[in-house]
């Protein structure tokens, strides 16, 4: 009995307090707005870009149409917003308001306080609508207007500090659609499209969609392939306009291009991706070092953020004997903020102008991918890097990946010189040679006379296949690929371009492994690799590539024991061979320094007889060259005389 009491006064007071905390609750509820809730949502609103259902001293509507007037010169530019503070006495208001516009590129944000009144409605509160909410200065009909000015861009300098890439002259030619009809300015884009050799309907498409009295650029020349066109046919299109102007480009379409890639204006795709970091009129880089150092080419553009009076519309109709009033004019704009341009910062590569000219030169026949490589050893400077015509613009140089063939016998020779052996070691080079199964041949027309147990020296001479396939059993993959290390491939290095150095697999096994040993199976390696490789040799340490003057690449090297000078130096002895002995007696008379390197043959696909690379690797004092042919005959016939052309080009650069 005792518990049921007690548990009825219990629930009593618990409905009690539950009545005291609703009671309490609906008294907190109905507390009145200090001005502060208004306040955040206000400078939510604006930061938001939008209204809402606060309340103004007029229609909201009106509020946000006036509010969207007053932006569009500056969008998508839009500040944040947040209150600094709300100072209420008796019915009034004012909130003070901090500004902070973050402006595409620029290092620091535009920053100020301006400040809003509101009256007190009831428990609410009422905001009264000024532009001078959005910025101090702005007055009644006002609109913000953002302007981009940019500074000179920058140029990509050679070895000599000489502009490769500099302000040349250019045609831009295009349809000008005043004064055509919508049929004429199709019929011209189709006409100019066949003359220019251009997407005719990717063109039409673009005609359309400008306004009737645009010019619409088709495509920017330079100045000799404008003279090139047929000018009768052009001169023939209804509405043809030829501007003249100026872009930074290098000397030629083709001068490595895939190294410098190009500038064109910013299109609407590019300033979509940019999220609001480019904009309409800008020069931007495209591929290649344009690209990767653009912000340091392009430098800072400057703004100006001013408030502008719109002109008053002309009225449609007047009296017949009405005076011409003069056209309307905007009142003077007034600078709201400013920032000036800077100019960009050159980049300065490692190019030598006279040799890359030379290596494409050299490549401008050949019929398939192909790239040249020349390096300085001692600095890792790279000279020269051209890409032949079959490439189609693709850097085969930086960022092909294939097997190197009898070339990577100097790291297999490394690996056999760890294991004991040195250049006068023998090594039995048979006709063939069954590794796991796998018969591995010589090359056709391999030499009788350098078969038999012959020393290393002779084996890399005349590149006997199965003198060093017979070696897998006691040089270990692992082994090999740290050889490999030793010589810079597989190293990392940021170029300030993307660049492949290669890859040694460390678990091939059986026949693949024993096809490493000759530069086959999974043994990739690019012409920059093979040429950094060759450098390695001749310095007598790893060399990392050098593309930018003060780039820090971060260099960091591959697995494997550092190459040491006797092993360099024996290394060098036997690619000597090569050239007093061996394939590469094309290169014997070369005046100056004593030339080495070594010739490779890879072959690749499922053709039979196989379609194998050409390779040659190559150096003469302080220059070493990597040659590549995609589809080639045995390297000593490709490869021998560009490697003897770019080396006697090379030759006191």
């Amino acid at each position: 009995m005792h518990t049921n009491v007690r548990e009825l006064m219990i629930r009593r007071v618990t409905v009690l307090l539950l009545t005291l905390s609703l009671a309490v609750g609906a008294v907190s509820c109905s507390t009145p707005d200090n001005g502060t809730s208004t306040a955040d949502a206000l400078a939510k609103a604006l930061s938001a870009h939008t209204v809402g259902d606060l309340s103004f001293d007029k229609p909201a509507a009106d509020v946000q149409k006036e509010l969207t007037e007053l932006s569009k010169g500056i969008d998508p530019v839009w500040p944040t917003v947040t209150v600094a503070g709300v100072e209420v006495k008796d019915d009034n208001a004012r909130v003070s308001l901090n500004y902070t516009w973050n402006i595409p590129k620029l290092a620091k944000p535009w920053t100020y306080s301006t400040g809003a009144d509101m009256k007190r409605n009831g428990k609410d509160w009422t905001i009264t609508w000024t532009p001078e909410m959005v910025e101090p200065k702005l007055a009644a009909g006002e609109r913000l207007k953002l302007t981009t000015t940019y500074g000179q861009r920058a140029s990509i300098l050679s070895a000599d500090g000489m502009a490769i890439v500099k302000d040349r002259p250019v045609k831009i030619v295009g349809i000008n659609k005043e004064g055509l009809s919508d049929t004429q300015a199709e019929a011209s884009a189709t006409a100019l499209a066949a003359v220019l050799g251009i997407d005719a309907a990717a063109y039409v498409a673009k005609v359309k969609a400008y306004g009737p009295v645009a010019f619409v650029d088709a495509i920017t020349l330079r100045e000799d392939a404008f003279a090139a066109l047929n000018q009768d046919q052009l001169n023939a299109v209804k509405g043809i306009l030829v501007t003249p102007a100026t872009l930074p480009l290098a000397p030629s379409r083709t001068f490595a291009s895939a190294i410098l890639g190009t500038v064109h204006e910013a299109t609407a795709e590019d300033i979509e991706k940019s999220e609001g970091k480019v904009v309409a009129g800008q020069v931007v880089g495209s591929g290649g070092l344009q690209a990767s150092f653009d912000a340091q080419l392009s430098g800072t553009p400057g703004v100006t953020v001013s408030a502008i009076t719109p002109a008053a519309a002309t009225p449609t109709t007047a009296p017949a004997d009405a005076e011409k009033a003069p056209a309307a004019e905007s009142a003077p704009a007034k600078t709201l903020f400013t920032a000036e341009a800077t100019d960009g910062k050159d980049v300065k590569t490692t190019l030598v102008p006279d040799l890359q000219s030379a290596a494409e030169e050299a490549l401008a026949s050949v019929k398939t991918p192909s790239s040249i490589v020349v390096m300085r050893p001692s600095t890792g400077a790279i000279m020269a890097s051209a890409n032949g015509p079959d490439s189609k613009g693709y850097n085969t140089a930086f960022l092909g990946q294939y097997a190197p063939g009898s070339t990577f016998k100097i790291a297999t020779s490394l690996g056999l010189f760890r294991l004991g052996m040195n250049p006068t070691s023998k090594v039995p080079c048979t006709t063939d040679f069954i590794a796991d199964g796998k018969k591995f041949l010589n090359a056709p027309g391999y030499a009788a006379e350098a078969t038999g147990d012959i020393s290393l020296t002779t084996a890399v001479a005349h590149s006997c296949n199965t003198a060093f396939v017979s070696q897998f059993d006691k040089l270990s993959q692992e082994k090999l690929a740290d050889a490999a290390g030793a010589l810079g491939i597989g190293m990392s290095n940021d170029l300030g371009l993307d660049a492949y150095m290669g890859a040694v697999p460390r678990d091939s096994a059986g026949t693949e492994h024993a096809a490493s040993m000759i530069g086959q199976g999974k043994v990739l390696t690019s012409p920059l690799a093979m040429a950094a490789m060759m450098s390695a040799a001749v310095k007598g340490s790893a060399v990392p590539p050098v593309l930018v003057d003060g780039h820090d690449g971060k260099a960091k090297p591959a697995e494997g024991a550092d190459l040491t000078a006797k092993e360099a130096g024996d290394l060098r002895t036997m690619m000597r061979a090569v050239v007093t002995d061996g394939y590469l007696d094309i290169l014997a008379d070369l005046p100056g320094a004593e030339a080495i390197g070594k010739t490779g043959t890879a072959e690749y696909g499922n053709d039979v007889p196989p379609r194998t690379h050409s390779w040659v690797i190559a150096a003469q004092g302080d220059i070493a060259v990597a040659v590549f042919v995609e589809d080639g005959d045995l390297g000593a016939v490709t490869g021998g005389p560009l490697a003897k052309t770019i080396l006697a080009a090379a030759a006191g650069k």
